[in-house]
């Protein structure tokens, strides 16, 4: 009787030792990081903005609007880059008019959601924010 005890110990330490150690369930989907966005007051090279950072949760642009008296973003973007969804760094922003010393930028996130290659804001590409969160822009000013 002893030694069905000490077999049976023996095997109920081997056996929780031998048992796999509970895992968490796997999910298809990866935990995607939100959109965000980081650029810094800078001067303009060559007409070339340089975006220090971008996250895009989905394929989309990194935008970048000159602005009124007032700060707010207005018309036609100065500039843009299509990116694919992820992390960006050192992002390279051709603009078309060059910005005066002074001057105050904001860069835009938008989603492609029409998968048009042209960047087509508010009638094809839609900002990365809802119109009750934050939006996703950055203000930068020129030096």
């Amino acid at each position: 009787m002893r030694h069905t005890c000490k077999a049976l110990l023996v095997a109920m330490l081997f056996g929780a030792a031998a048992a796999p150690l509970p895992t968490h369930a796997a999910t298809s989907e990866a935990a995607v990081p939100p959109a965000s966005v980081l650029a810094f007051d800078q001067k303009p090279v060559g007409g070339i903005i340089v975006i220090e950072y971008a996250q895009l949760p989905a394929n989309g642009y990194v935008a970048v609007y000159g602005t009124d008296k007032s700060g707010k973003p207005v018309g036609e973007p100065l500039g843009y880059s299509k990116v694919d969804a992820g992390d960006h760094r050192q992002l390279k922003i051709d603009l078309s008019k060059a910005p005066a010393a002074g001057d105050r930028l904001w860069v835009s996130l938008y989603k492609d959601t029409d998968n048009d290659p042209a960047f087509k804001p508010g009638s094809g590409d839609e900002p990365v924010w809802s119109k009750s969160e934050l939006p996703v822009e950055s203000m930068i000013v020129v030096r």
